[in-house]
């Protein structure tokens, strides 16, 4: 029996089957080794303590609250510019204008339009047309919103050369119209899957519904 080799799986299920192992043999961790979470330049690929590893997982841990919270900052910022530039478009042609082509650069997008089922209404103000089934079938309406990765089989940007990677999609409920729009933030990178200032989006996406609204 003591010749016998133990797996990593025999470790693994032990462990799995033992959930409360070290807490209830705390001074086995002053032995073991783990590797750092990330590369560090004074370690290279060397092991640490578990006490140096838990320190540098809180620390990696709060680079990525800071992280966010200046991203927020940042994109609340941007929103109550958009916010006010919005709520001072006087017709549906400026609305649109700065919506399609001013909106992306301030957010470093490749799109912000608003999906249409009605051709000649789209073809009017440079929005993306699909038919009313795609919209049906692909998106639930009334104030839905999510934020995702694309892809490769979606109908929004079948004809759209560059790939985008993530998007921002809001169904906009406005009872004047006669046909089902959404609203969409699209990205060439991973911009919208970590759900970062979800709140803040959406609120964006309530003001441009808000508005549209006022404006048909």
């Amino acid at each position: 029996m003591l010749g016998k080799k133990i797996k990593i799986k025999d470790v693994q299920k032990f462990l799995s089957e033992n959930p409360n192992f070290f807490v209830e043999q705390p001074q086995i961790l002053e032995v073991l080794k783990f590797p750092p979470l990330k590369k560090n330049k004074n370690l290279g690929n060397k092991v640490v303590s578990f006490k140096d590893w838990l320190i540098n997982n809180l620390r990696f841990e709060k680079e990525g609250l800071i992280e966010n919270a200046k991203y927020n900052y940042l994109t609340q910022k941007k929103i109550h510019q958009a916010v006010i530039s919005i709520i001072n478009k006087n017709d549906l042609n400026e609305f649109f204008n700065y919506l399609n082509n001013e909106l992306p650069r301030l957010f470093r997008l490749e799109i912000v339009n608003v999906v249409c089922t009605n051709k000649e209404f789209s073809s009017k103000y440079d929005l993306i047309f699909i038919e009313e089934k795609e919209v049906h079938k692909n998106y639930q309406l009334n104030n839905h919103f999510i934020m995702d990765a694309v892809d490769d089989g979606e109908v929004l940007y079948k004809n759209f050369k560059k790939k985008i990677c993530s998007n921002a999609i809001f169904s906009i409920n406005i009872e004047s119209l006669n046909f089902l729009p959404l609203l969409i933030f699209a990205s060439a990178d991973k911009h919208f899957v970590s759900n970062r200032a979800y709140d803040l989006i959406l609120f964006l996406s309530k003001i441009i519904q808000f508005k549209l609204g006022k404006l048909l």
